[in-house]
Order: structure tokens, then sequence, then C-alpha cells
């Protein structure tokens, strides 16, 4: 079977970078809120979200869930929308986007293996070491599924309890709640997020 060629990633990077940018923007000023504003509400600075809302940096993970928040979007609404998805998307393990988790330097970063507006659900696989900053509180629309590949991580889900998951486990709850991950031992480990929102 032949596979369909894969457009040149920094491109697409840039584009997806600009598109971003400019629905954030759009958002803002809808909202009729200043710069500063949305930078203080979202816990970022007013530099690095004009370097975002002019397509030269992409936000993290954390960062675009916080901006959404903020502006009373779903995240997805600001990704930019493909006209007539192909239904079929195959991802080589080399391939998809790396997105950080968080700001910082040491930040992990957790790569899509699927995402746009052919799917219901975005799936991205983490792969945590001890070091990478992951420890943000996270929180969004949707359900999440957390499911890990191999080593052990805990979910602790603010006011409501921690679960400490190995290979094989998931755990499923609202995005809404208040969520982190840990590493209980020296080792790493390998997860897979699935964030799904209603069509």
């Amino acid at each position: 079977m032949n596979e369909p060629h894969t457009s040149d990633a920094s491109t697409t990077d840039a584009l997806i970078g600009i598109s971003l940018g400019r629905e954030i923007r759009a958002a803002r000023t809808a909202r009729k809120l200043s710069m500063r504003a949305l930078a203080t509400a979202a816990e970022i600075s007013q530099p690095f979200l004009s370097q975002i809302e002019s397509g030269n940096t992409m936000p993290s993970v954390v960062t675009l869930f916080r901006l959404a928040k903020v502006l009373g979007i779903s995240p997805s609404a600001l990704l930019p929308a493909m006209p007539e998805p192909e239904p079929i998307t195959l991802t080589r393990r080399a391939e998809g986007k790396r997105v950080p988790i968080a700001e910082g330097d040491d930040a992990a970063s957790s790569r899509v293996i699927s995402s746009g507006t052919a799917h219901i659900a975005t799936v991205q696989e983490y792969r945590i070491d001890h070091g990478p900053y992951v420890g943000d509180w996270f929180e969004s629309d949707g359900e999440l599924t957390v499911y890990v590949v191999d080593g052990s991580v805990t979910v602790t889900i603010d006011g409501r309890g921690d679960w400490g998951l190995g290979p094989g486990d998931a755990l499923s709850h609202p995005g809404a709640y208040r969520n982190r991950w840990s590493l209980p031992g020296p080792s790493g480990a390998t997860i897979l997020l699935v964030y799904a929102v209603a069509p």
C-alpha cells in the first residue's frame, strides 16, 4: 500500500505557529483583553505572549491550556483547522511534533501522535525521566486518559487522591479536575495521554 507523502515539517510547524498566534490574538481582542492582562492571568510574561501571537514561538501544552482557560474557549478552538482532513493518519516512531510540557529549559516534552479535526481525540506520548520538570498542575476541558506503557507514575487529582499506575494501567477523569504527574521511583516512565472532547 502506498503511503501519503509528508510535507516539510519546518514549514508546517511555522504555519501552525502563525495560525495559532492569530487565533490567540483574535480571541484576546474579541474579549477586549490587553496583552498584559492575558499574560498575567495565564502566568506568562508579556514578551513571551507577544512572541506567541506573532507566530515566532510555540506555547507549551500547559501554556496553551492556560491561555484557552483565560479566554473562555477550548484549546482545540485555538488550533488551526485543516480543510478536508485525511481520515487515515500514519505516524511513524520517529515522527510526530515535539511539544514542551512547560516553559523551563529542563522541561520534558511530549510527542503528538494523532491530532486534528479528523480526530475526536488527541494522543500524545510522554517520556518522563527524573530531572525534566513535569510538576505543574494541569486542567482542561474534555476527558483525559493516562495509559502507562512502561515504568510507573503517580497521578494526583487535586482534592480527590493519588493513583499509582504501572505498565498497562489506565486512569480516566474529567479534564476539569486539576491533576499532575510524578515519578514514584528512580526510573522513568513512558505514558500515552489521550485527550478527548465531545464532537
